[in-house]
């Protein structure tokens, strides 16, 4: 007669799910609308494979957001008042509505936090340029889309065009073409 091998059992909820249990979490700072929710999808994928949760945050909290893909959903919580105290880095998602986000002293402050805490950074496309004005850039490597390269340079940082750039804990890359590749990125450098 064959042995028959336990498996290990999850913790199981009151509803029937089984418990995630992560080794740390990402913040994910979303505009509104219009930001690139397939680019997301990999990112959040990728980090979740490694056991790495992630938690939204957007200025519109109560209602729900939508991608340019038509991707819709409630973010966990509000932008205002998010800290990077309890996250192993954060993503700024990439899209055409990441303008309404450039001028927001929440974002631009979350982006100084995790550069000063020396935790994982990720941006793609044009959110890019908050990395710029938060004035984080200085002597790194990035890319984005081809309208952020002057904002790059005037912070001090090196646009490279490439399709997507690692250095050090920064992840960015140049647009949604990358999506998977930069979500395996981020994982790699959190997901340790």
């Amino acid at each position: 007669m064959a042995k028959k091998e336990s498996k290990p059992t999850a913790e199981i909820d009151a509803d029937g799910l089984v418990v995630q249990k992560y080794k740390s979490t990402v913040l994910v700072v979303l505009p509104s609308a219009e930001f690139g929710d397939e680019t997301l999808r990999y990112a959040r994928s990728s980090l979740y494979n490694v056991h790495v949760g992630t938690w939204s945050v957007s200025t519109e909290s109560t209602e729900l957001i939508k991608g340019r893909h038509q991707d819709e959903f409630l973010v966990d919580g509000p932008l205002a008042g998010a800290s990077m105290e309890s996250y192993s880095g954060v993503v700024f998602a990439g899209g055409e509505g990441v303008r309404e986000l450039l001028e927001n002293a929440d974002v631009l402050r979350l982006a100084r936090e995790a550069a000063q805490q020396k935790k994982m950074i990720g941006t793609w496309g044009h959110a890019t340029e908050i990395l710029a004005r938060a004035g984080v850039l200085k002597g790194r490597r990035v890319t984005g889309d081809p309208s952020v390269a002057q904002a790059v340079e005037r912070a001090g940082g090196k646009y490279t065009g490439r399709q997507i750039e690692v250095d050090g804990a920064l992840v960015t890359s140049l647009d949604d073409a990358v999506g998977m590749r930069f979500g395996k990125a981020l994982a790699a450098l959190v997901g340790i």
